[in-house]
């Protein structure tokens, strides 16, 4: 069977589905077409390795590769992720996408607003969801990681530093993955960026039924309705900037508590 090479391990909204669009364009990559998000190590680990497998090329085409993998955000802050990988995959490589925790936070409550219909502020979110917030301790979650790989196994790209320059961020990716740089395909650095839908109970309705139906393990009919361009019925506007005051606050709290 075939298995990764190498792993995504998150952090949630922190240009992973950027980091997913760029691995996929290269040809010497290989990852998941059915689904983006497998969440094997936290959710479906009792499937099995063959359940997992089953997501990645047959074995007779592996060769042609010369990296395979997937990304699944949940694995970053999953407590039994680091020992299952560690165990399943000992030699396999990390990409750890990280962001400024209050922005992470925010672009946090912005999915939330665009698909799940939240109504509340921002301030409102993160007193009924603390774990927003919880999120953006990045260290003590890394740790984890570092007690079951060795530290030049872990890749770890801060987003804010990756859309300044992203012909370098390609660059240590290549590196890192032994791949070669110049193959990557221009990649929108706007990739699954935080918006409200005009019509925000039509649209969360849609998104709901789309997760029911993935549930069923009916990817194939909603990844066939979103190539018909539904998204494209609903017409968005971005989230608004996050108030500097309340982000220099927030970031404040932060380095009281590190």
């Amino acid at each position: 069977m075939t298995l990764p090479t190498f792993l995504g391990i998150g952090v949630p909204r922190g240009g992973t589905t950027w980091l997913h669009a760029l691995l996929s364009s290269h040809p010497d990559v290989c990852m998941p077409t059915s689904e983006k998000k497998l969440d094997f190590f936290d959710r479906y680990y009792e499937r099995g390795l063959g359940w997992y497998a089953s997501f990645f090329c047959p074995p007779e085409q592996a060769v042609r590769y010369k990296a395979i993998g997937e990304i699944s955000t949940q694995y970053y802050d999953c407590p039994e992720c680091p020992e299952r990988i560690s165990k399943t995959l000992p030699s396999s490589r990390l990409v750890l996408m990280l962001r400024h925790p209050v922005d992470r936070a925010y672009s946090h409550y912005g999915f939330c607003v665009q698909r799940a219909n939240y109504r509340g502020s921002f301030t409102e979110f993160l007193m009924q969801k603390p774990k927003a917030l919880e999120k953006g301790y990045y260290s003590r979650y890394v740790k984890r990681y570092l007690e079951y790989f060795n530290a030049s196994q872990i890749l770890a790209l801060v987003a804010e530093n990756v859309f300044v320059d992203i012909p370098g961020t390609q660059k240590k990716i290549a590196d890192f993955l032994n791949i070669d740089s110049n193959k990557f395909s221009a990649i929108n650095a706007k990739v699954n960026a935080s918006t409200v839908p005009h019509h925000r109970s039509v649209y969360g309705l849609v998104v709901k039924t789309g997760r029911r139906l993935r549930r069923l393990h009916l990817e194939p009919l909603v990844d066939f309705v979103m190539r018909l361009g539904i998204q494209k019925s609903f017409p968005m506007k971005c989230i608004a900037v996050l108030d500097k005051g309340l982000k220099k606050k927030l970031s404040l709290s932060y380095g009281a508590r590190l």
